[in-house]
């Protein structure tokens, strides 16, 4: 737990350093105890995304909600707006927090097995993979999906692709294709 606290880890070098070191300890487990982690971990991923911004009914109920608050005193509206302004940006961080952990865990698990292709590697890919493409996701989450995918390309997609083909669902596989695959200049 120790090292998969440091995932989080807000310096870049410490949360690969972590990854690396966790990477090393799933490769020692039995294969039970890291799908059982994995599922874990991919449950969070999903969690962790950003959700998507409301509609435009939906944001205009909210502000004549706030329209209908009385106003007696501007101090105390100032400080609810400030309170739950800040409340927001905790709940951000901590979903930031998680979403780094989740995604760097997932990584080291696909990278524990270079050159096979246990049951619950596509279910990482497949989390992990919906992060590339997540704009507000910081730019190391991003960046460390598409090292991933890119890695697991490399060691797997060569001599006995459809032998590891075979475990992924035609879901898991387009999750991965869409990291790996250059886009197209026309797309």
């Amino acid at each position: 737990t120790l090292v998969a606290s440091m995932l989080a880890d807000e310096r870049r070098e410490v949360a690969s350093a972590a990854m690396a070191a966790i990477t090393g300890i799933l490769a020692a487990l039995p294969l039970s105890n890291v799908t059982r982690l994995v599922k874990k971990y991919a449950t969070q991923a999903n969690k962790s995304r950003m959700k998507k911004a409301r509609g435009k009914k939906a944001q205009q109920v909210a502000a004549a909600a706030a329209a209908a608050q009385p106003t007696n005193g501007t101090d105390a509206s100032d400080e609810a707006a400030a309170a739950a302004a800040a409340a927001a940006a905790e709940r951000e961080k901590k979903r930031a927090k998680t979403q780094q952990t989740s995604v760097y865990f997932l990584c080291a698990a696909v990278l524990a097995q270079p050159y096979d292709t246990p049951k619950y590697v596509p279910a990482a890919l497949a989390a992990i993979s919906k992060h590339s493409f997540e704009r507000n996701a910081p730019l190391s989450v991003r960046e460390t999906v598409k090292k991933c995918c890119a890695e697991y390309k490399r060691t797997h997609m060569s001599d006995n692709w459809e032998l590891h083909r075979r475990v992924f669902t035609q879901e898991q596989l387009e999750a991965l294709e869409d990291v790996v695959s250059s886009p197209h200049y026309y797309a």
